[in-house]
């Protein structure tokens, strides 16, 4: 299990340089590359837009400005591949960035982006792409919370929301080169309480790769799922949150609530999804 490729969307959100920073310290700490990714969605006709001439103009002033963008983020991953000593490439992609994301993830084996700065109920409804990103993307997520500086060392104090599910393994086997130098973790598993002999096999797993890990059993069920996690992170001061992403399906989970619906509205930290 190793991470040789970091995927890391680059955006308007004022957030781009520090998500690449952040990936340039995973590189050098992983010994990765770094492609760092600009999608320039096409322009969409505001409704008083009206006439051809209009329209083209209008398509010509936003296929400049996303150029320019393009450019400045092109200078930006060169001065940082340059100062940080890690192997940088740029790859700019016309198209929406759900599925440019989701295309370019085929070929890295994390994808790092970025929270929702907000999450509205529009945000819900439309279906956000970010929020919709774990499920559709081929590598892991490793989504920074908005906002917040990023840990200088991603993983040092981890904890793992622990489900006896396919994701939540896929979660578990992707944080284990992100866990390798952790100086403590803990697996949680919230449900019935007593033992749990999956969570005790996982953290069996974990240990043979020389990660310490406490194993914590809380009683609890989905719905209150997502807050236990985040206030367990908290009173651990953990700098990375592992979980599998949407057990149910995203619109049940979004309409209704559930724990990766919770986490990716209130997240102050790191969190490692997968499905």
């Amino acid at each position: 299990m190793t991470v040789k490729t970091i995927l890391v969307y680059l955006a308007n959100d004022g957030e781009a340089e520090r998500r690449l920073a952040t990936a340039a310290a995973l590189a050098r700490r992983l010994s990765a590359h770094v492609t760092a990714l600009y999608a320039t969605a096409p322009a969409q006709m505001p409704a008083a837009i009206t006439g051809r001439g209009a329209s083209a103009a209008y398509i010509g002033e936003a296929m400049a400005i996303a150029r320019e963008k393009a450019d400045q983020f092109r200078a930006l991953v060169a001065e940082s591949s340059r100062q940080e000593g890690v192997e940088m490439e740029m790859h700019v992609v016309d198209g929406e960035p759900i599925e440019v994301i989701k295309a370019e993830s085929r070929f890295a084996d994390i994808a790092l982006v970025g929270q929702n700065p907000a999450m509205t109920v529009d945000d819900v409804v439309s279906l956000h792409p970010m929020e919709e990103l774990p499920l559709m993307a081929a590598c892991p997520c490793l989504v920074l919370p908005h906002g917040r500086p990023a840990p200088a060392s991603i993983g040092r104090r981890a904890l793992i929301g622990w489900k006896n599910s396919h994701t939540t393994a896929r979660a578990l086997h992707a944080a284990v080169p992100l866990l390798e130098s952790a100086d403590s973790a803990v697996l949680l598993a919230i449900g019935k309480a007593g033992s749990d002999p999956s969570a005790e096999a996982a953290a069996t797993f974990l240990r043979r790769h020389g990660i310490p890990v406490e194993v914590r059993v809380q009683k609890g069920d989905g719905d209150d799922a997502g807050a236990t996690l985040l206030a367990t992170a908290a009173s651990i001061d953990a700098d990375l949150l592992v979980m599998g992403a949407y057990g149910h399906t995203r619109w049940r989970e979004m309409i209704f609530g559930g724990a990766t619906a919770h986490v990716c509205r209130h997240m102050t930290l790191p969190v490692l999804q997968a499905h």
